[in-house]
């Protein structure tokens, strides 16, 4: 190489040279590019609006307002041109280019948008969300979404609103936003106050916001809620707000990590809320969290330690009305797991409290309960450790206040359940996958505050452990009842529960008082129905069962299942099935009893109402008054419960099945009832239905009778009144009285009252004729029925051509009791009285006598005093003189004093002659064997051992049937020795006579009596 020509540069001058060239390439190209992007901004800001979105058949327009380098403005909708699904007022791009400087394609990266009163129009229904025509985006989105490490552009979000159509109603939300490096920084956004409507949903929410901030890695969240009302779903809610604080990390989305310290708290606020039949009011529920997060997604930890309080003024839950509920819960070591299954675990101890509750008659206060274990738990198991205990005090007041009436048994039973305490001390719950069980560690105690105790207990087992268990109930004391419940096994099966038991059970229940229950048998619960089902009869006792003016006592019974449950429980009602057997007792508003009894039962009820029937089919009904009323008869009938009372019908029959009457009854929910009954035309017959078997009452109608009658009534109650009224009506009675056969008895008597008998004054009974010793007729008889008597206003009755008049007496229901009387003689003829009496064949008397004789009737007999009577014509008088002859160890019957032509000689001396013929004697005789008399005067009045003496005057003449004289020899009157043998007395003496006799009554009404039974009569008062 010559001096002449140029020297090569040296190889950093080379180097110098190329970094220049390169410099101007780029300036040049830069240039270059920078001139195509501004001659093509509209192009390029076309293409990162809406570019994107066409090219996945997003319909969009863009209107270009201002353009700079690097930026521009414009207004925006996608989606159909008549109902864009986005709409935006205003659109702020910032971008920056790219290239191979930065070892990037060439191109255009956006830096930051800023968006102004953007309104996106979306659907949620059924479930689903939709954004109309940019579900596309969304789907794309979900399959692929940004990465991380991608640079993502600053996004604001200024006025934003979103409308969101639902199956309720329409929805509007508003807000702020921002986001930085693909990190959401900020977030404000409301919900307008909105009314929805939908298929079983109905809510009023008041203005809800919603605040993010993220500072560094951190991010607090508050949400505010209010909701004026709510329902749905079974629940409601009415004035409530809800508000959430939130502090924690931002999740790492480059190295998939979220730890930091997490804080947050739950405040719950309300006047009302509600599930079902469950509420609460006037509600605050606070709940804190303070812990630590790891991990991302599926290996998520979250540690820490928290607490729930829970306060509020009432409630219901189960159907228990609560005061001033408060709860404390504080969770320690709480820990949720997601990679092992989102197992959550913690240390709780908590404690729950209400100053009162009420549950029907039920009343509870200063209750208080007290937990605490380990619990853990993930969505397919639950692992507990808990020991418990519980206590409060309490009272029962189903039976009412104690009252005057009240049995001891009743009233005992009532102060006992009117205060208590109970304690359940240690209560153990413990649950491992599928093994679950509580267990008692020492018996669950009620203490009455009058010395009662109620223990559930469990020996050698829990009483629950893997959907079965068994326990026992021993009630006694302090006046409760004595009672054990065993309950030998229980289970829960996929229909529900089936338990079987055993009760024994004695003392005072409700209405009941002595009661002695003996139940066993298999309990059932499926569908929230409960049954009992026994395989035996269950035997059922009380010594008073209360049923206001109709108590029972002394009951007895067994109840036998048929083929259906004996008992069942659902939907809030109960039914009672089967069979009664062997039932007995007493009622002692009727005095009556009843046995022998068998009913079918069928009975159901909700509430105080109860509906159903029960068939009596056969009962022994007898009569337990002290004067008897009835004889046993059988009794049948039908019971309808209907609105809260009862109405039925009902037959009665002898023991041989005659039908004696029939009858209807009606019991209101008031307590007020009746039953009326009708005997129907009875027809009394020799050889078949007999008054005297149906009535001692009717004891004087011996058998057989006949004829027919009828008989009606009413018995009616109330609360506090029991009344009763019938009649009889006898068409003819035909019978065998004491008094001998009576025809023709006749009569209506209108009875004031059944139980016990009475009847006004004024009733009528007659008969034609009473056939005794001499024929009675046209017996008339004026009455009426006291609660203990028969009140005889007057009787009459036709003897002898006269008449005997009874003045009014009473006539006692008690054969016992003594009772008087008057009967006053009207002109009777006595001729066939002293011919029909024993000494009839001895004495003759015609007499017509009249005269009035008071008696007394007692069980010693009948007793005379003072009896008066009279002849009112003359008559005859005859007594053979065997009627007056002494007869050895005889007391002598009569004594008789008369005068004869002047001369008087008592009788008595004249009969003692030894023997020897006694002219004075003599004519006694023959004066008293015919005399025929103008006068006749008698005292009655009885005497000792059961005689009735007569003291006979009469004056009047001998008046033989064939003319009688004396004639005698001279030598007769010098020798006097006619005084030494019979003579005739002349017809015509005059005799002033003097009859002092007695008779023994008592004896003569027994064999009379003794005769009468002999002939069908029954034995009653002479």
């Amino acid at each position: 190489m010559s001096e002449s020509e140029p020297k090569p540069p040296s190889r950093p001058a080379r180097r110098k040279r190329r970094a220049g060239t390169i410099v101007a390439a780029l300036v040049i190209v830069s240039f270059a590019a920078g001139t195509t992007i501004y001659l093509t901004r509209r192009t390029i800001a076309r293409e990162v609006l809406v570019g994107w979105l066409e090219a996945r058949g997003v319909p969009a327009e863009v209107d270009f307002r201002e353009f700079d380098f690097g930026g521009f403005t414009a207004r925006v909708r996608a989606g159909a041109p008549n109902d864009p699904d986005v709409s935006i007022s205003r659109v702020e791009v910032r971008y920056g280019l790219t290239g191979f400087w930065q070892g990037e394609p060439l191109g255009v990266r956006v830096i930051s948008v800023r968006l102004y009163r953007p309104v996106l129009k979306a659907a949620f229904r059924d479930g689903k969300l939709s954004l109309g025509g940019l579900d596309p985006l969304v789907e794309e989105f979900a399959r692929r979404p940004p990465q991380p490490q991608a640079p993502q552009p600053r996004v604001e979000i200024r006025r934003g609103v979103l409308n969101l159509a639902t199956d309720y109603g329409p929805m509007k939300l508003t807000g702020d936003g921002r986001l930085e490096r693909g990190k959401l920084m900020a977030l404000d956004a409301r919900l307008d106050p909105v009314r929805l409507r939908g298929k079983g949903l109905e809510a009023g929410l008041g203005e809800a916001r919603l605040r993010l901030a993220t500072t560094r890695d951190r991010t607090d969240i508050q949400l505010t809620a209010p909701v004026a009302d709510f329902r749905g779903g079974g629940a409601s809610v009415r004035d409530a707000q809800l508000r959430l604080s939130l502090q924690g990390p931002y999740p790492d989305l480059k190295r998939h990590q979220d730890e930091g310290g997490v804080s947050a708290r739950l405040e719950l606020a309300g006047q009302s809320f509600a599930m079902g039949e469950d509420r609460v009011e006037g509600a605050s529920l606070v709940a804190n969290f303070d812990g630590v997060t790891r991990g991302w997604m599926d290996t998520l930890v979250v540690h820490g330690d928290g607490d729930v309080k829970l306060t509020a003024r009432e409630g219901r839950a189960r159907g228990v009305e609560l005061q001033q509920i408060a709860s404390d819960v504080s969770l320690g070591d709480v820990r949720w797991t997601r990679s092992v299954g989102d197992v959550v675990s913690a240390e709780t101890s908590a404690r729950a409290s209400i100053a009162s509750g009420r549950s029907g008659d039920l009343r509870l206060a200063a209750t208080r309960a007290d937990v605490g274990g380990l619990v853990a738990f993930d969505p397919k198991r639950v692992d507990l450790s808990l020991r418990g205990s519980v206590a409060g005090r309490g009272a029962w007041s189903g039976l009412g206040p104690v009252a005057a009436g009240d049995p001891p048994e009743t009233a005992a039973l009532k102060r006992a359940l009117a205060g208590f305490r109970f304690a359940a001390s240690s209560v153990e719950v413990s649950a491992s996958r599928e093994d679950l069980s509580i267990s008692l560690g020492v018996p669950v105690r009620l203490h009455t505050d009058t010395g009662g105790e109620v223990t559930l207990y469990r020996v050698g087992g829990p009483i629950f452990a893997n959907d079965q268990g068994a326990f026992d109930l021993k009630v006694s004391g302090g006046g409760l009842p004595e009672a054990e419940l065993a309950v030998s096994r229980y289970a829960l099966t996929k229909d529900g529960l089936v338990a079987k038991a055993a009760m024994k059970a004695k003392g005072g229940f409700a209405q009941v008082s002595g009661g002695d229950i003996e139940a066993e048998g298999d309990i059932r619960l499926a569908d929230g129905a409960i049954t009992f089902i026994s395989p035996r009869c269950i035997s059922l006792a009380a010594d008073r069962v209360e049923l206001g003016e109709n108590d029972l006592e002394q009951v007895d019974g067994r109840l036998c299942p048929g083929s259906a449950p004996l008992v069942s429980f659902a939907d809030g009602s109960w039914r009672l099935r089967g069979k009664a057997e062997g039932l007995a007792g007493r009622i002692p508003s009727v005095e009556a009893a009843f046995s022998q009894g068998s009913a079918t039962v069928d009975l159901s009820g909700s509430g105080g109402r109860m509906a159903g029937q029960v068939g009596l089919a056969d009962v022994r009904v007898e009569d337990t008054a002290a004067e008897k009323r009835f004889y046993p008869v059988r009794a049948a009938g039908r019971a309808i419960a209907r609105a809260g009372g009862w109405t039925g019908m009902f037959d009665v029959t002898d023991p041989e099945r005659r039908r004696l009457a029939s009858g209807t009854f009606r019991h209101g929910a008031d307590g007020r009832g009746a039953a009326d009954f009708d005997t129907g035309q009875l027809a009394f017959a020799a050889d078949g239905l007999q008054p005297a078997k149906l009535s001692p009452l009717a004891e004087l109608i011996a058998s057989p009778a006949t004829g027919s009658g009828r008989m009606t009534g009413q018995i009616a109650w109330s609360p506090d009144t029991f009344t009763s009224h019938g009649d009889l009506v006898v068409d003819r009675l035909d019978f065998v009285s004491p008094m001998g056969p009576v025809v023709g008895l006749a009569g209506h008597v209108a009875l004031s009252s059944l139980l016990p008998l009475a009847a006004a004054p004024g009733q009528v009974m007659t008969a034609e004729a009473v056939n005794t010793l001499v024929p009675l007729t046209n017996v008339d008889v004026r009455f009426g029925l006291a609660e203990e008597a028969a009140v005889v206003e007057g009787a009459s009755l036709a003897v002898g051509g006269g008449s005997l008049v009874f003045e009014p007496f009473t006539l006692p229901f008690d054969t016992t009791k003594p009772w008087t009387g008057v009967v006053n003689f009207n002109v009777v003829e006595m001729k066939d009285l002293v011919e029909a009496s024993p000494f009839g064949d001895r004495v003759d008397l015609q007499a017509k006598l009249s005269g009035r004789v008071p008696f007394a009737v007692s069980p010693e007999g009948v007793r005379v005093t003072d009896g008066n009577l009279y002849a009112v014509a003359p008559g005859r008088l005859s007594i053979l003189r065997e009627a007056l002859t002494p007869v050895a160890s005889t007391p002598t019957e009569a004594v008789v004093s008369g005068a004869v032509t002047g001369v008087q000689v008592p009788l008595a001396s004249a009969l003692s002659g030894g023997g020897q013929v006694n002219t004075f004697s003599e004519f006694g005789y023959q004066a008293m064997e015919d005399l025929a008399f103008d006068t006749l005067d008698a005292q009655v009045n009885s005497q000792e051992n059961g005689r009735l003496g007569v003291l006979m005057h009469l004056k009047g003449r001998h008046d033989p049937p064939q003319r009688q004289e004396i004639r005698l020899t001279l030598m007769e009157l010098i020798r006097r020795d006619f005084m030494n043998k019979a003579l005739p007395l002349p017809s015509g003496t005059k005799v002033d006579l003097t009859l002092d006799t007695s008779i023994n009554l008592d004896q003569i009404l027994k064999d009379f009596a003794d005769f009468q039974a002999l002939r069908g009569s029954h034995p009653v008062q002479p």
